[in-house]
């Protein structure tokens, strides 16, 4: 069975495959989560990272226990002092102590950063005692300490004290008995707007250094270096900075307002960051859908992609006007806009405010295989928040959107919004003109090929004569027919058509109309 982690409102749950959707997960103390941002997600190893709307990153794992993502780090650094009955001798200094958190198996989920180092202390076949420990504000499972060897500098993993009680202990074990590998390399996540995985770690933006690219060691989800960091041009020319990552195979995209930047490498020693476009960029990050190597985002004028191509624009020629005027959609709403791949059906599907709202939401699609535009889309049903994909019982990807009514919808092969709500077709043809424009037309008889179904009729709505002519006919195609010859068109320069239906649960396949005879009359 699969599982998918959703936030609903201010709580965190659980959705498997057939939908159901679980109690609110338990937050760690102290751990809030704001409805009014939007949250983000990314599957690392067996953990899912959350950032953005709790007061702290964090990371649910199959069973529903939500972590910090790394505790904040000890405050006080620790104090060295000697203890008759020990056999270890020797000088120490920079002892350094971590929070960690395990599982019942003893397997380490989360360390946070180090505590400033202690104090130097000699001893001679004596105990080496540990005080001072910070207990931690956050829900820890115990500390590591680190110590030298003997006049040394790099550190060992010397002694784990299970709880968050203790705050002293003492040990004599010798240099000999310390772990063989190095302490590793550690540090505090920021407060995360951003995250991403690319190259086996997480890439994130926090909420204040905003032009900073912030990113872990290897395989280690809460070890955020304080120098793991990139400074992304143009630093300081907004108050947006970083707006989207787009992970591909093998270049992490950074967007902001008015441009695109990769960063490629395999590691530290060769990371580097390559200006893509510096008249184009991201306008909202949840917009961004990575699908077979190629992202798709929206940014001010249009949907595009990025790819081995280059950047380049798809909704550019007959539905470029969606993006660049104020006729179809809100325009300022762009930073809010929301969409995904679907991977049955092949389609980038967007999500946008209606022109003029602030509430109304339709979408658009774009068809992968033959690179067609469709829609505006809406429902009646209930006003779409977010979308993702699900998985169902036999591991298909099925996609899911959320609604403001606080269910959860799939399609369904029956054309209905919900239950009982018709689902309305209606579309509009161009205005036919048989290239002469000014010549008036005798536009003969309307006929209409389409699917033979067992019930239903699409109304036809015929605007003949100049650009602003109101309807002259409204003939009815009863759908039982596969071909129906309906009424003469008219006279006139122009003809246009639009032809709809909102019957429940009614299927509608046009094949296509024509009309015959078309006879030129003159000009005027």
């Amino acid at each position: 069975m699969s599982l998918s982690v959703i936030q609903a409102g201010t709580n965190l749950q659980l959705v498997n495959d057939d939908g159901t959707v679980s109690a609110p997960l338990t937050l760690p103390t102290g751990v809030t989560l704001r409805d009014d941002l939007t949250p983000r997600f990314v599957v690392f190893g067996r953990y899912v990272v959350m950032v953005n709307t709790p007061s702290q990153p964090l990371t649910i794992d199959a069973a529903g226990v939500v972590r910090l993502l790394s505790p904040a780090a000890p405050r006080l650094a620790p104090i060295l002092t000697a203890a008759a009955g020990g056999t270890l001798t020797g000088t120490y200094a920079g002892v350094r102590y971590t929070f960690i958190t395990s599982d019942a198996f003893g397997n380490l989920i989360s360390e946070s950063g180090y505590s400033p180092p202690s104090n130097s202390q000699a001893v001679a076949a004596q105990f080496l005692v540990v005080s001072n420990l910070d207990l931690s504000p956050d829900q820890i499972t115990g500390r590591r300490i680190y110590r030298p060897t003997t006049n040394g500098a790099v550190l060992f993993q010397w002694v784990d004290l299970d709880g968050n009680i203790l705050t002293q202990t003492q040990d004599d074990l010798a240099d000999a008995g310390l772990s063989l590998v190095a302490s590793p390399i550690l540090g505090t996540p920021p407060d995360l707007t951003l995250i991403a995985e690319f190259r086996d770690r997480l890439w994130g933006v926090g909420r204040l250094a905003i032009d900073d690219l912030k990113y872990t060691e290897p395989g280690l989800m809460y070890a955020w270096p304080e120098d793991n960091s990139f400074p992304i041009p143009s630093v300081g020319s907004d108050s947006l900075g970083i707006r989207a990552l787009m992970p591909r195979r093998e270049s992490l995209g950074i967007g902001r307002q008015n441009q695109i930047i990769a960063l490629v490498g395999s590691d530290d020693t060769n990371f580097q960051i390559i200006k893509l476009s510096q008249n184009c960029g991201v306008t909202s990050q949840e917009s961004v859908a990575v699908y077979r190597d190629t992202a798709f985002f929206l940014w001010e004028d249009g949907v595009y992609t990025w790819n081995d191509e280059g950047i380049n624009c798809i909704s550019d020629g007959k539905v470029r006007s969606w993006f660049n005027t104020d006729d179809t959609f809100n325009r300022e709403m762009f930073q809010f806009a929301f969409g995904h791949v679907d991977p049955v059906r092949l389609k980038y599907r967007l999500f946008l405010w209606e022109a003029g709202s602030t509430t109304d939401i339709n979408w658009v699609e774009y068809d992968l295989i033959d690179k067609t535009w469709w829609g505006p889309h809406k429902t009646s049903a209930f006003n779409p928040t977010s979308v993702f994909t699900l998985l169902d019982s036999n591991l298909i990807p099925r996609p899911t959107i959320g609604g403001d009514d606080s269910n959860l919808y799939r399609e369904q092969d029956t054309r209905t919004d919900g239950v009982s709500s018709p689902i309305i077709m209606d579309g509009i043809t161009k205005r036919y003109s048989m290239e002469e424009p000014d010549i008036d037309k005798y536009w003969g008889q309307l006929s209409v090929i389409g699917k033979a179904q067992t019930a239903g009729s699409t109304q036809f709505t015929i605007d003949v004569g100049e650009l602003n002519a109101d309807n002259n006919t409204d003939p009815v195609w009863d759908m039982t027919q596969s071909r129906e010859r309906l009424s003469r068109v008219g006279s006139g320069k122009h003809v246009e058509l639009e032809f709809t239906n909102n019957e429940i649960a009614q299927d509608v396949q046009l094949y296509g109309f024509e009309i015959s005879p078309v006879n030129i009359l003159g000009r005027r």
